[in-house]
Parts: C-alpha cells; structure tokens; sequence
C-alpha cells in the first residue's frame, strides 16, 4: 500500500517536471525563433505598444538595444540549440528512459551556460548603447535597466535548475529503471 502510494507521487512529480521541462523548452525554442527572424524596428518604437499605454523611455531603449544587440542571431540559434535540448529531455523523462536524467542534466547546464552568456552580452551592449536617463523618470536609471535584466535571467535559470532538480532524484532514477527490469 506504501509503495503505491509513493509510486503514485513519483509519478506525478515526474509529469510535472516533465510540463515544467516542456514548457521551458517550448518558450526558448519559440524566444530563439522570434529573435532569429529579425523583424525591422519602426522609426519610433512606441507604435509597437498600445496606443493608450504608457511607455517609459527606459522600456523603449531597452527594446531597442535588444534587437540591436550584435549578438541576437547568434544567441537566438544558440537558445534554439540548448532549448531543444531540454525539450528532448522533457520527453525523455516522460517516456521514462534510462538516459532522461543525464540528458536533462547536460541540457540544463547548456542552457545555464547560454543564459548567462546572453545575460553578459545583453548588459555589455546595454551599458555601451543605452543613454543614461535621468532620475525623475521612473525606473529610468542605468542601473535599474541592468537590474532588471539580471532579475528576469537569475529567474530564468533557478526555474531550469529546480526542474533539473526535481528530474534527477533518487527516487525519480529508480522508478525509471523499475520500468525497465
């Protein structure tokens, strides 16, 4: 009766983990594509925002100096690369073979290692491009910009490591191997 009840949880934290991992991966392979087409900036950025929202320059300069970033191909194929990577591992997981484990491992330093790549490159090109701003401009600041940037990336990544965590137990090993004996 134990042992059904815990298989029973192993399951369900390896379906979640494997929605996590696919999700992860779908929304890299997606962001990797988006930045991949290279779509044309309009004179004035604003026109991509609704007409009636508010916009701070802080929010327009940082759009413009992410498509402008000298890097974005070569790190939007990058992200394709590795995100794929997690994708396969997210199946692989949920198929229960006895590699899942080791591939999501592997694919999730990949992409800790793309994250922080394209973190650093973002911010060099922020602080050589982006004008600073005055401090009456709400979050106008040079520093709150790169702030910002590295708060959305420091989450990007604790969200594949808790996933590469919650993949790689022990008792998630083990029950992959149970199906195959």
């Amino acid at each position: 009766m134990a042992t059904e009840s815990n298989e029973r949880r192993v399951i369900i934290t390896i379906l979640l983990t494997s929605t996590l991992l696919t999700m992860l991966g779908i929304a890299g392979v997606l962001k990797g594509s988006y930045d991949l087409s290279l779509a044309p900036l309009p004179e004035d950025v604003r026109e991509l925002y609704e007409p009636d929202a508010e916009v701070s320059d802080a929010e327009v300069q940082l759009l413009e100096a992410q498509v402008t970033n000298p890097y974005r191909r070569p790190m939007a194929a990058a992200n394709v690369v590795v995100s794929a990577l997690v994708l396969i591992g997210s199946f692989m997981l949920s198929w229960r073979r006895k590699l899942a484990q080791w591939w999501i491992k592997q694919a999730v330093v990949a992409k800790l290692i793309w994250i922080a790549a394209y973190t650093v490159s973002l911010i060099s090109h922020i602080k050589l491009t982006v004008a600073p701003l005055p401090r009456e401009h709400p979050g106008g600041a040079l520093p709150e910009v790169i702030a910002g940037v590295i708060l959305v990336s420091s989450f990007s990544g604790a969200l594949h490591v808790v996933a590469a965590y919650r993949a790689t137990r022990p008792d998630i090993r083990q029950f992959i191997e149970s199906a195959r004996s």
